[in-house]
């Protein structure tokens, strides 16, 4: 049977919170805990969460932590549950007891990723709360979730179970975040192609609270709020464009960004016109804004309505059994202690796969870090061999080992890092790599003195030949780097690098279906929309071992030619923002002079790459150059090669692969 864990983040609710953990306790099917945040309440909402969890200390865990921020209270809560199913209420919902029930089956039943359950608003009246229906816009018929999503139709987040899965590879809750955070989170989901399945059964109630009292997410039509709403919606706009899938919601988005701008223009003139210029964007062409139209009108005529709502649109019911929820906590005499959870500042991802032997060199450079607050995560990529053996030796309690069910590669080891870490900063080393001891110390300290809009901090690099001698690579790049990464990638390995974790809200994850270069693909994807910056100096130690073993020549044209069919595939993804930049033709070159590279010397794919840089520039120095040289007879070739790099060309090409 599936395990749910419920997540209630709590600031000043004592009128509502006994009534929210009651509803869950009434259910047909019970949750297998209940995970009350206190978010630094001034009232009594930490005594009442004390005492349910006294009486009930196998069910309900609270933590204190001052945030003053629903979505780091959530993403706090779903760190330290343990269930298979992940619900999310405000502290003044309620559920009706078959909810639990009906959304289990929806998920395990029909096979879906998250499920919802119907849902109605609770309005104070005279009387008492009143159910009323669901206060948001109708979902045509011809509508999927998505694009009914983006224009005001939704659920609340009481009324949705995620799978654990699911939840985890939207990367939680976007901490940055100001409006919409449930909308932000489902958006994404249903951007990604997660599946939602809507179950008839059960009921949730979202509660509008009377005049004066604020819940924690926040509401309104406010200046913070506008241009909250318009971060939630180029963010969506983003990961649609990223999947090549804006064309089929560009309706609805230009409906979505109208809707902003109406509600602007009285407000802030800026967002107005930016709202408004993105509409036209996205505004489809008129005969298809006309055909949209008559399909819509042709839809209401023959199936007699304008889409789905739960209820009609006049409807209020008393909810009598909400009474019999209340319960008078001044009874209740056992407190529950009050856990204490402190997540570590850094996370770090070491992916293994068949290198036991080399990951005694990685540990111990983590362990040997002046910076002590950190989680090591080892993700297992199925190896043959036993890393787990070396990590036993260690009997450190901050190394986490998590081993896939099957290979998948290095991106989806690092993504499954990614899915565990708890900390607010994300560390990558390489499990043949190791780090000089101060490298986190000053990385996290320039953190901690950086703008949130730097996502990125690297370091320089020793390279460690197999011929004994090293080279230093130091850092150049930094601030907006989005136009250079576009063209060649700034950060020399993988290891150096460390970002905010909460930025895969934002960006997504590693792009599991390339060849190589997943992480210069995703350093690009981070600059898109953040800054960098660097620390001057080499704290990390590359290990580049090419002469070992008899294979080496083997081995290094497996390496040219899954890089060479990844540079392909950057550049299918990436090539309308770089004709935008202005820079593709340097993309194509550098990738036709790895074709020309004398260990691989496939001419006749770097003429074609050659020739189509010189399209997009045809006056550009280097394309003409690039071009001319997939010309020449290859002897020719060949030695101007030697008379640039000498004897070492191999060595010089391969390495900037």
């Amino acid at each position: 049977m599936t395990t749910i864990s419920i997540i209630i983040p709590t600031h000043n609710a004592e009128k509502y919170l006994a009534a929210t953990v009651n509803s869950l306790l009434n259910q047909s099917m019970l949750p297998n805990e209940v995970i009350i945040i206190d978010d630094d309440s001034g009232d009594k909402s930490l005594e009442i969460a004390r005492q349910l969890a006294g009486k009930y200390p196998d069910i309900i865990s609270v933590y204190s932590k001052r945030f003053r921020s629903a979505t780091k209270s959530r993403n706090l809560g779903a760190s330290v549950s343990t269930g298979e199913a992940l619900m999310f209420m405000d502290a003044d919902d309620v559920i009706e007891k078959s909810t639990l029930e009906a959304l289990i089956d929806a998920l395990t039943v029909e096979g879906a990723e998250i499920a919802a359950c119907p849902w109605l608003r609770l309005e104070l009246a005279d009387d008492g709360w009143v159910a009323k229906p669901a206060s948001c816009a109708s979902r045509r018929p011809d509508q999927d979730a998505l694009s009914a999503w983006l224009t005001g139709w939704y659920h609340p987040p009481c009324s949705i179970l995620w799978s654990r899965e699911a939840y985890a590879k939207t990367g939680g809750w976007d901490e940055k975040a100001a409006l919409n955070q449930d909308g932000d989170i489902m958006m994404r989901a249903l951007a990604k192609g997660f599946s939602l399945v809507e179950t008839n059964k059960g009921t949730a109630y979202y509660r509008r609270l009377p005049s004066g009292e604020e819940s924690l997410s926040g509401k309104g039509k406010t200046l913070e709020g506008l241009k909250g709403r318009m971060y939630v919606l180029d963010k969506i706009a983003r990961i649609l464009e990223e999947r090549e899938d804006q064309k089929r919601y560009q309706d609805s988005l230009s409906r979505a960004y109208r809707t902003i701008a109406n509600d602007a223009k009285a407000i802030d003139k800026k967002t107005y016109y930016e709202a408004k210029s993105k509409q036209r964007a996205y505004q489809p062409i008129f005969f298809k804004t006309v055909f949209a139209k008559g399909s819509r009108w042709w839809s209401r005529c023959t199936k007699g309505r304008r889409g789905t709502k739960p209820t009609p649109d006049k409807f209020s019911v008393k909810v009598d059994w909400l009474n019999d929820l209340v319960t008078n906590t001044e009874e209740l005499t056992a407190l529950a202690k009050v856990k204490e959870v402190e997540n570590p500042t850094v996370s770090i991802i070491i992916p293994v796969y068949n290198r036991a032997h080399l990951l005694h060199r990685a540990l111990d450079s983590v362990v040997a870090q002046t910076f002590k607050d950190i989680e090591i995560l080892v993700i297992d990529d199925c190896s043959r061999d036993d890393p787990y053996s070396v990590i036993k030796e260690y009997k450190d309690s901050r190394i986490k080992y998590v081993r896939q069910k099957e290979n998948q590669g290095v991106a989806a080891a690092r993504n499954r890092g990614l899915q565990e870490a708890q900390s607010p900063f994300v560390a990558f080393l390489d499990d043949d790599d190791e780090w000089l001891p101060k490298k986190l110390s000053k990385q996290v300290e320039l953190f901690l003195q950086s703008p949130p809009e730097v996502g990125l901090i690297y370091t320089g690099v020793e390279t460690v030949m197999d011929e004994g001698h090293t080279e230093i690579q130091l850092p150049t790049e930094r601030g907006n780097v989005y136009g250079r990464l576009l063209v060649k990638n700034c950060i020399h390995g993988g290891s150096s690098a460390m970002i905010r974790r909460n930025l895969i809200t934002n960006v997504g994850f590693f792009d599991e279906n390339l060849l190589a270069i997943e992480d210069y693909e995703y350093w690009l994807r981070i600059s898109r929309y953040y800054h960098f910056d660097f620390i001057e100096e080499p704290l990390v130690r590359y290990h580049d071992v090419r002469a070992v073993t008899t294979d080496t020549d083997v081995r290094r044209s497996l390496n040219i030619k899954a890089n060479l069919e990844a540079r392909n595939q950057f550049y299918l993804k990436h090539q309308a923002q770089m004709r935008k930049e202005g820079v593709a033709h340097l993309f194509l070159v550098q990738s036709a002079n790895r074709h020309m590279a004398s260990h691989w010397n496939d001419i006749k794919s770097a003429r074609r790459l050659a020739l189509k840089a010189f399209f997009y520039a045809p006056t550009s120095r280097s394309t003409i150059v690039a071009l001319t040289i997939t010309l020449l007879p290859s002897q020719l070739v060949n030695k101007i090669r030697e008379a640039l790099y000498g004897s070492n060309s191999v060595k010089k090409e391969s390495s900037d692969i």
